[in-house]
C-alpha cells in the first residue's frame, strides 16, 4: 500500500539521528527520549512512508535503502520546517515564546541561574528551557535544531567542530590555572614543568577538554599521571580539594568550589579556552531567540573571578 505523502516531522528527526549516531540508545540520547519513543516514531514514519525505513540487524536495527534515502534527504526539510517556524513567529513580533539554550554542566551550574533571573526581569514572556549537553555535542545539537542557541568550549588545540548551518561567537576568553589542594605549600606562580612529577585528576579522552589538557603538559615537556579521570568539573575540584591530584580550571570553572577549598597557582604556561555561543545560520530569527542571545553575552563577561593576566 502506498504510503502518505505527509511525514511526521518527529519520525524525520528520529531518522536523522539514527543514521547520525547508528544506534538507537545512542539516537535516543541525542534526542533526550527513550528508546521505545524512537522506535515509535520510526515506525510511525514507516506506516506514512508505506515503507520500512529501518530492519533488525544483530542486536540493534539498521537502515533499509529507503531509511538511507530519506535519512539523506532530511536536513533540508528539517531545516525548511525550522525556517517556516521562525518566519511565522517572528512575524508575529515581540520577544515572546520559548527558548531552547544547550549547555555543557559548568555552565548549567553556575550561569544558567543568572540567565533565568536576567530574562525573567527583562523579557517575562521568554521561557527559557535549558538543556544539558556533553560540551562535544553543542555544535550537533544546534545544527539539527535540537537548541536554539548552544554555548560551547574552543580549545585551541582542541577546536570545536565547526558544522555547516552554524556559527560561532566567541565570548569570552578564560585563562587557565593550576589548582591543588589547599593544604599544599605551591609556589604562587610556576611552570607546568615544575608539576611534572603530581598526580593529576585529569578529563578522559577523547573529550575536547581531554585533549587540551594533555596537550598543554606535552608541550610543557611530559606525560601527565592521571590518578583519576573524571568529566565532572565539581567531582574534579572535589577530589584535588581532598589531595588527590592536581588539575586545571578556570574561573567559571573555580566558581563550583568554594574559594578556601582548594590553592589556585598562576601558571607561567599560556593555557586558554574561549566560551563561545554557537548559533544558527538560519533566518530571519525569533526576537526572543536575539534577546536571550544578547542576554548570554552580558552575563558570560559578568560572571568568574578575576582573570591572571602576568606572565
Amino acid at each position: 500500500m502506498e504510503g502518505s505523502r505527509d511525514l511526521p516531522w518527529a519520525g524525520l528527526r528520529a531518522l536523522r539521528a539514527l543514521a547520525e549516531h547508528r544506534t538507537m540508545t545512542a539516537a535516543a540520547a541525542a534526542l533526550g527520549f527513550t528508546t521505545g519513543a524512537v522506535s515509535h516514531q520510526l515506525t510511525a514514519l514507516s506506516r506514512a512512508l508505506g515503507t520500512e525505513v529501518v530492519r533488525p540487524h544483530g542486536r540493534g536495527v539498521s537502515l533499509t535503502e529507503a531509511g538511507l534515502a530519506l535519512a539523506e534527504r532530511t536536513e533540508p526539510l528539517l531545516a525548511a520546517q525550522r525556517d517556516a517556524v521562525d518566519a511565522a513567529r517572528a512575524a508575529g513580533g515581540g520577544a515572546t515564546g520559548t527558548v531552547r539554550v544547550g549547555a555543557f554542566a559548568t555552565v548549567a551550574a553556575s550561569l544558567l541561574p543568572q540567565l533565568v533571573a536576567r530574562l525573567a526581569a527583562a523579557h517575562p514572556k521568554i521561557t527559557l528551557v535549558g538543556i544539558e549537553l556533553t560540551v562535544d555535542d553543542v555544535a550537533g545539537a544546534v545544527r539539527r535544531g535540537d537548541v536554539d542557541l548552544g554555548l560551547g568550549l574552543d580549545y585551541p588545540g582542541a577546536p570545536i567542530p565547526r558544522l555547516p548551518g552554524t556559527v560561532l561567537r566567541p565570548l569570552r576568553t578564560e585563562r587557565f590555572e593550576l589548582v591543588s589542594a589547599a593544604t599544599t605549600d605551591l609556589p604562587a606562580r610556576l611552570h607546568l614543568a615544575d608539576v611534572a612529577e603530581l598526580p593529576w585528576i585529569l578529563p578522559p579522552l577523547p573529550t575536547h577538554f581531554g585533549v587540551a589538557v594533555r596537550g598543554a603538559c606535552r608541550a610543557a615537556g611530559f606525560e601527565p599521571r592521571a590518578a583519576h579521570e573524571v568529566n565532572d568539573t565539581s567531582t574534579t575540584l572535589a577530589l584535588v580539594a581532598q589531595e588527590l591530584g592536581v588539575t586545571l580550571a578556570t574561573p567559571i570553572m573555580l566558581s563550583l568550589r568554594p574559594a578556601h577549598d582548594v590553592r589556585t597557582t598562576t601558571l607561567h604556561d599560556l593555557v586558554e579556552r574561549e566560551i563561545v555561543l554557537l548559533e544558527p545560520t538560519t533566518a530571519p530569527r525569533r526576537p526572543a531567540v536575539d534577546a536571550v542571545a544578547r542576554t548570554i553575552e552580558t552575563v558570560v563577561h559578568g560572571t568568574g573571578r578575576p582573570f591572571s593576566i602576568s606572565l
